[in-house]
This record gives C-alpha cells, structure tokens and sequence, in this order.
C-alpha cells in the first residue's frame, strides 16, 4: 500500500492535544502534555469535517426511534403486546451498525475513501427512504436494518480517512474526536426524533424523520466529494486489498450476533402457554418461541468459529492478541456492560410514557424525559476527560457506575402507576453518571494498545459498547416478557362473550387495561431498571482491574 501524507507537524510525538474528544481529552489531561502539534491543514481539516457530519447524521437515527417508536406502533397498526416482535426495529439498526464496521473499514482500503463514503450514504438513504415509506412492521426492520448498515459504514471510512491525511501525531486525537461525534450523535438522538416530529404537523409525522436524512446525507455526499478532491489518495492492489478483507470472520460475526439476539428476544416465552402471560394483555404467539435453542446453538457455532477464523486471520475483524492485555480488555468488558445498562433508559422511558400519556404527546414527554439524561451524559463525557486527569481512570469510571447505579436504583423506587416525572432525578444521576464513564474507559483502551494499533482499539470501544446495548436489550426484553408472563399468568384472557355486545366489550377490556395490563407493564420496567442497576455494578469488577499508571499489563 502506497501513502502520501502531509507534511508531519511539530510538536511533541503522540501528543494529542484535549480537542480531540473525551477520549483525546483524558489521555492529554493525565500525560499534562503541554501545547500540541500545528493545526490541520485546510484541505485535510474540510474533508474531515465533512466526514464527522455524516458520522453524526448516521449516529442520529441509531437512538432517533426512541421517542418516536410508540407513535410508530399506533400509526402502523402493531400489537403493543408484542413488544419482542418491534423491538428489531432497534436491534435491527444495531447489529447492522456494528456488522458494517470491520468490513467497509477494509472494503474502502480497495474502492478509496472517497468511494466508500459516497456508497455508504447511498445505503444510508436508501434505509431512510425505505423506513419512510414502511406500511408495516416487516418492513420498518427492514428499513432499518438497510439504514444501519449504511450509518455504521460512515464510522470506519471516517477513521481510515484520519490515518490518510494526518501525520502520526494528530491521529489519536482525531480518532478520539470521531468517537465523540459518534457518542454525541446517539446521545441526542431522541431528542432530535421528538423535535422533528414536534415541528410536522401531518398525518404521520413520524416518515419525516427519516425523510430529512434524505436533503441532509446528500448535502454531507456533495461536501465529501468536494473536499476530498485532489487530497492524497490511498492504492491498494485488489490481490492486497482482498487479501485483507476478512470476509469470512465478518460473515460469522453476523452469523453469531443475528441468531443469538432473535433467540434472546424470543426467549421470554419459555415455559408459558398459549394463553397464560401476554396472551391475556391481547399479544400474539412469537413466531420464533418454538426455535430458541435451535437459533442459540446455531449462534454458539458460529461464535466459535468465529474465534477460530480470527485466530487464523493475517488480518482479523477481532484482533484477540490485545485482549492478552488486562486493561485492554477489562475495559471493553466494561463498555459492553456498560452499553447493556444505557439502552435500559434509551427504550424504557419512551415506553413509560407511552403507557401513561395520551398518544398525541408520547414523542414531546419523552423527549422532555430524556433530555437531562442525554445532554447530562454529553456534557459529562467531555468533561469526564478533565475528571480522569485528577482521579484517574479507574475512579472516575468507578465513580460514573456507582452515580449510573444509584440512578437507576432511584427510577425503581420512585416510578408508579401515575408518577412518571419522579423518574426525572434517576434520570439526571444516571445520565451524568454514563457521561463520566466514557471517556476513561476510551482512554484506557488507546493507552492499553501499541500506537500502530490504536485506530482498530478506537473502533473497538464503539463496538463493544453497541454489542453491549444490541445483546442487553434482547436479553433484557426477554427478561421482561417471561416476567410479564408470571405476573399475568393467572389472568382469563380478555375476550367477548357471547350476548356481550361491542360498546361493553370496549369497556371492559378498557378497565382491564387501567386495573391490570398497565400496573403490572410499569411493574416490569421497574424491575428491568433495578436489573440494569446491578449490571452498573458489576461493571465495577473489570474497572478495578484498570491501573491508573500507564502500565502495559500483559
């Protein structure tokens, strides 16, 4: 592989300067590097700039369904009930997210950056387009699934592109700036979903948030093809370039991750019947109950040949070596524990709301909801850098998951039937608590890692933390469900009886609905909320294995 770079900056080597993101900013603030290298050259500067707002956009729409997600539901017609049926239209966007990662960071080293970008906003809108025109569940997943699978590309070509244009010692704090953009894109994500819909007055209000990607990823391909114009270019021979491309180890990776949350989500109906548990609150029998160990075999096969794959690779999708080092790797088992516990409140409190506003002002409420636990985390997440500096790693990430689970343990004590903004001060904790975690654990992970193997270390902390969400909110749902299943599995199912006409039918079911499907609903999440809050501490256990001395421990 041939490179032309810029001319090298002055400047301390490695000495990322705090701009870089949180990430960037714990790594400068601990090491007390004074100044920095010169500032990116112009031509290099635009490109990248237009590079992080596609970054952003596709950031965006991860978390956007959010707060729009209840709307969705009732416009489109879908069981309430069936809450492990529509909860793909999150994971769907997940593990596409994270399966696009490792092989378009490899595909664009054979097509050029520039490519890649364009083609990967191009499957970008066409999920955006394909979600707006959805006419049921089906194919909303679809849509989705097409989406992230363009949104996680961006991710990747933007972190090779940083490799491409800036010299040694800018790059770490470009990478961290990328994964800040990343992490500030999904963290306000819900509130951009309930703006936007806040602002259409339309029937479905809710297809204008994917309709609004379509001027806004255009406006981010036009920018990357002129900024990118007569910038260095990277050539790889198509033997080198396939020759790199793990295909294989991709495949199986998505082979794993697909069976194995299908099995979780589909688990909650182990050892109920037909018609005890969510059959009595009006849900429909899941199509996959009757294959969960099936798919959880199929998944555990393909887990394993994955490891075996990556062992052989001469480049591997998961490099196993690093996690030969014990902060490497007890950081991302934190991330992944992390990212479990935070797409608790992404789901839950949209769904709360739901349960116990009127339709027309679900999207509003939550946004208002999360909206001290989103800009909490964000600002927190910088500023966690300079916290890193003075305490250290270890106990400022100790210090978040100890904030995260008190917060948490909060919205269980404080949620009941018709008390949902008491949520608001776990909220508060919890999101400053996430924010604080952060950026010592991406620290941690840049500083645990060779210098030559800090970009693929960066992709990885997203990764970890997108699998931690994707697999916590399949097993947590699960979880969910088998619970509603023994709470409700005692009640007759609500159907009409014979003589009993519709107007009292509709009444009945009405106060079924206010006396018991919604109590016990709010029970649950409860429970799920205090779940999440043990999981915040058992985060604790891989952090004290992070030593805030720099050591290198193999």
């Amino acid at each position: 592989m041939t490179r032309t770079l810029p001319a090298p900056t002055t400047g301390q080597p490695g000495g990322a300067a705090p701009v870089g993101g949180p990430v960037a900013a714990a790594s400068a603030a601990r090491d007390g590097s004074p100044g920095g290298p010169a500032p990116i050259e112009r031509a290099p500067r635009a490109a990248l700039a237009a590079a992080l707002a596609a970054v952003f956009i596709g950031a965006l729409d991860l978390t956007v369904i959010a707060t729009i997600l209840p709307q969705i539901i009732l416009d489109l017609g879908i069981n309430t009930a069936d809450v492990d049926r529509y909860i793909w239209v999150v994971n769907g966007y997940l593990i596409a997210y994270v399966v696009a990662i490792p092989i378009v960071g490899r595909l664009s080293d054979l097509v050029g950056r520039p490519v890649a970008f364009q083609l990967s906003l191009a499957v970008f809108l066409l999920g955006s387009v394909w979600c707006a025109y959805a006419d049921g569940l089906g194919s909303l997943i679809v849509g989705r699934a097409v989406q992230g699978a363009g949104g996680g590309a961006l991710l990747p070509v933007t972190m090779a592109l940083v490799g491409d244009l800036l010299p040694r010692a800018r790059r770490t704090a470009a990478i961290g700036l990328v994964g800040a953009i990343d992490t500030l894109g999904w963290v306000l994500g819900p509130i951009w979903g309930a703006v936007l819909v806040g602002l259409v007055s339309t029937s479905d209000p809710w297809r204008w948030v994917f309709w609004v990607n379509v001027p806004l990823g255009l406006a981010a391909a036009v920018a990357i093809a002129l900024t990118t114009r007569g910038l260095p270019r990277v050539t790889v021979t198509s033997r080198t370039g396939l020759r790199r491309l793990d295909v294989l180890g991709t495949l199986l990776l998505a082979a794993t991750l697909v069976p194995l949350n299908l099995a979780l989500s589909s688990g909650g109906e182990l050892g109920g019947a037909l018609e005890q548990g969510t059959r009595a609150l009006g849900g429909t029998e899941n199509p996959l109950a009757g294959f969960v160990w099936p798919l959880l075999g199929g998944a555990i096969a393909a887990g394993a040949g994955f490891l075996l794959r990556e062992r052989r690779a001469s480049v591997p999708v998961l490099p196993l070596s690093l996690f030969r080092r014990r902060r490497f790797g007890a950081a991302l088992t934190a991330n992944f524990l992390v990212g479990a516990a935070l797409i608790v409140a992404m789901v839950d409190v949209p769904l709360v709301v739901a349960l116990l506003v009127a339709s027309d002002r679900v999207s509003a409420i939550s946004a208002l909801m999360l909206a001290p636990f989103t800009l909490l985390m964000a600002v927190l997440s910088f500023l966690g850098g300079v916290l890193t500096g003075r305490l250290g790693e270890r106990g400022t990430a100790a210090m978040g998951l100890v904030l995260v689970a008190v917060g948490y343990a909060a919205i269980w004590l404080g949620l009941g039937d018709d008390r949902y903004p008491w949520m608001i001060p776990g909220l508060i904790l919890s999101g400053a608590g996430f924010g604080m975690v952060i950026a010592p654990l991406g620290a941690t992970v840049l500083d645990a890692v060779p210098a030559g193997e800090r970009g693929i270390a960066a992709g990885l902390t997203i990764v970890f933390r997108l699998l931690g969400m994707t697999i916590g909110i399949s097993g947590l749902t699960a979880a969910g469900v088998n619970r509603l299943q023994a709470l409700t599995g005692r009640l007759d199912p609500v159907v009409q009886a014979a003589g009993e006409s519709t107007a009292d039918f509709f009444i009945r079911q009405q106060r079924f609905v206010e006396d018991f499907a919604i109590p016990l609903s709010i029970q649950v999440v409860r429970e799920t909320f205090l779940a999440a809050a043990v999981l915040a501490l058992v985060a604790l256990i891989p952090v004290r294995l992070l030593r805030d001395d720099g050591g290198d421990e193999i």
